[in-house]
C-alpha cells in the first residue's frame, strides 16, 4: 500500500467516524439543551477557536469568497444541521435520521450529470442501491419498532438536510475559485456565517441558554471538534482527491457506524438483522469503489 493510498483511507475513516459522531453528539446534547441552542453555542466555539487561529489572515478576505462560501455554509452547515438536530430532539432516533440523511448518494449520482469524470456509470448506480437497501435492512431491523409516535414532518427533515448537502458537494466542485484559500479559511467563513443564522433562530426561538448540563458542555466540545473541525475538513480533503459520487458513497456507512456507536456508548441493542445489513452495505460499497464512473468519449 503507497503512502498516498494509505493517506487517503484513513482520511475515509476520519470522515465516517466523524459524520457519525455528529448524530451521537445530537443525542447527547438535545437531551439538556434545545437543537438551536446547542448549535448556537456549537459554531459560536467554532468561530472563536478558527478566528484565533487565523488571526490577521482575517483581513485578507474577499467579498467575493464570502458570497461564495456563505452559500456552502448555509446548505451544507445551517441547513443540514437545523434539520436534524430539531427532528433528533423531536423524538426522530438517530439511526432512523441517519438511513433518511443517506439518501445523499443517490441523490448527488442523480445530480451529477455534467462532466465526464463525475457521470454514474450503471455499476455505480447498482452498488448505491444496494447500500441503500442495505441501511434500510439496519434501521428497519433496529428501529422500526421505535418509531411509531413520531410525526412524519420529522422525516421529511432528514430528507432536507441531504438535499442541502448534495447541493452544496456539487456547488463546490463545479464553481472555480480564482484563488486558493486552504481549508481552514473557508471553514471559519461558513462558521461565521452559520453562527449568525443560528443566532438569529435561537433569538426568534427565544430558546438562548447558558448550558450547565454536563452533558450538554461534552456535546458542544464534542461537536465542535469532531464533528465540525474533522469532519467537514476531511469532506472537503476528499474531495480535492475523489468524485462527488465516491464520496457521498461513504455516507452509507453512517448509520451502521451510528447504531454500533450507539450501542457501545448508550447501550442500545443491536438486532440481527443489522448484521445482515451491514454485509449489504459493504457489498454496495464495494460494486461502487471497483467500477470506475463512465466516461464520455469524444471524437
Amino acid at each position: 500500500m503507497t503512502r498516498s493510498t494509505l493517506k487517503r483511507l484513513l482520511l475515509q475513516v476520519a470522515f465516517v467516524l466523524s459524520w457519525s459522531s455528529g448524530y451521537i453528539g445530537a443525542k447527547l446534547g438535545t437531551q439538556g439543551s434545545g437543537a438551536f441552542n446547542l448549535l448556537f453555542w456549537r459554531f459560536l466555539l467554532v468561530s472563536v477557536c478558527l478566528g484565533l487561529f487565523l488571526n490577521v489572515r482575517l483581513l485578507r478576505i474577499s467579498w467575493a469568497q464570502v458570497r461564495h462560501y456563505a452559500v456552502i455554509g448555509f446548505l451544507s452547515q445551517f441547513l443540514y444541521l437545523s434539520c436534524l438536530y430539531v427532528a433528533i430532539q423531536n423524538g426522530l432516533p438517530p439511526g432512523i435520521a441517519a438511513i433518511i440523511a443517506a439518501l445523499q448518494p443517490l441523490m448527488t449520482a442523480a445530480l451529477s450529470t455534467g462532466s465526464a469524470t463525475e457521470r454514474s456509470g450503471g455499476w455505480q448506480w447498482i452498488g448505491l442501491m444496494i447500500s441503500f437497501g442495505g441501511v434500510s435492512i439496519v434501521i428497519a431491523g433496529q428501529h422500526g419498532s421505535d418509531a411509531g409516535s413520531v410525526g412524519w414532518v420529522m422525516y421529511v427533515l432528514p430528507l432536507a438536510a441531504a438535499l442541502g448537502l448534495t447541493l452544496a458537494t456539487l456547488y463546490e466542485r463545479r464553481t472555480v475559485q480564482k484563488t486558493d484559500a486552504g481549508l481552514v479559511l473557508p471553514l471559519f467563513i461558513q462558521s461565521l456565517l452559520t453562527l449568525i443564522g443560528f443566532t438569529g433562530a435561537v433569538l426568534y426561538t427565544d430558546t438562548l441558554s447558558i448550558p450547565h448540563d454536563p452533558d450538554v458542555l461534552i456535546s458542544i466540545v464534542w461537536l465542535t471538534v469532531f464533528s465540525t473541525f474533522v469532519a467537514y475538513l476531511s469532506l472537503w480533503m476528499l474531495l480535492r482527491v475523489m468524485t462527488t459520487t465516491h464520496v457521498a458513497a461513504l455516507v452509507y456507512l453512517e448509520p451502521p457506524v451510528t447504531l454500533v456507536w450507539a450501542a457501545l456508548m448508550f447501550g442500545d441493542v443491536i438486532h440481527a438483522p443489522t448484521y445482515a445489513g451491514i454485509a449489504v452495505v459493504a457489498a454496495g460499497l464495494l460494486l461502487v469503489r471497483l467500477k470506475r464512473p463512465t466516461v464520455a468519449c469524444s471524437t
